[in-house]
């Protein structure tokens, strides 16, 4: 897992992350392969607009791990 793959999960730890659109394309492609292994989800069932993310249960276990 990259670095920016753990700063994102163990942001979303504590709060749901929106993507405007103006986050650097490291940060999407982090989120894109997240989202890819199961470990976040969108929770703006792909509306137009601004993407809000949050941590699955999977994504949380793996959250304890980096932790450890």
């Amino acid at each position: 897992m990259s670095e920016k793959q753990r700063f994102l999960l163990l942001t979303l730890r504590r709060t749901p992350v929106v993507f405007t659109g103006q986050e650097p394309q490291d940060e999407h492609l982090a989120m894109l392969q997240l989202w890819m292994q199961g470990l976040v989800e969108r929770d703006d069932e792909e509306e137009p607009g601004p993407i809000r993310w949050r941590i699955t249960k999977r994504g949380a276990a793996e959250a304890a791990q980096l932790l450890r």
